[in-house]
């Protein structure tokens, strides 16, 4: 998720998510579940954004997107202590639910859109557990660039065996 320059006519700013700088992006019962970094850099943290696939360029009320961070997932989903999703969704995860559904544009009372994003965050959170701590983008950045070449040769021949960036 990217903090946009740009900022809506009543002054609120816009995020783009989604699209290539997503770790994985799903459609699930009329929602996207998507799997990205929230941040930039060092700081940035895996999260689960969801929004409504049917409101992508409505502006106003009803216009957002829920975002559940990694650090909380197991609130809102039960695991077990070896890591492994049991399936269940919590008294919490309803909750947030049906607080979460006046931002997507749906109407509170509505107990389809509340089941199916209920049964999105179930479906996707093991994914969002397994997600990688860090963008890979961050990564390259952090990378050293080797410092010479080695390699292993035969005299006689010229042959080489093996060689590495060290």
């Amino acid at each position: 998720m990217k903090l946009s320059p740009i900022l809506t006519p009543d002054g609120r700013p816009i995020f783009s998510m989604g699209g290539a700088q997503a770790y994985k992006t799903h459609n699930h019962r009329g929602y996207v579940v998507s799997l990205e970094w929230v941040g930039q850099g060092h700081k940035s943290y895996a999260a689960m954004l969801i929004w409504p696939g049917s409101n992508v360029f409505v502006a106003g009320e009803g216009a957002g997107a829920w975002c559940i961070s990694r650090k909380v997932i197991s609130e809102f989903v039960g695991f077990t202590p070896e890591g492994k999703c049991t399936g269940g969704p919590s008294e919490h995860l309803i909750r947030e639910a049906q607080e979460a559904l006046t931002i997507l544009g749906k109407d509170k009372n509505d107990k389809q859109a509340l089941l199916s994003l209920v049964d999105a965050v179930v479906t996707y959170a093991p994914d969002l557990v397994l997600m990688p701590a860090t963008p890979k983008s961050v990564k390259k950045e952090l990378d050293d660039a080797p410092i010479w070449e080695v390699k292993a040769s035969i005299k006689e021949t010229g042959k080489v065996i093996n060689e590495a960036m060290v």
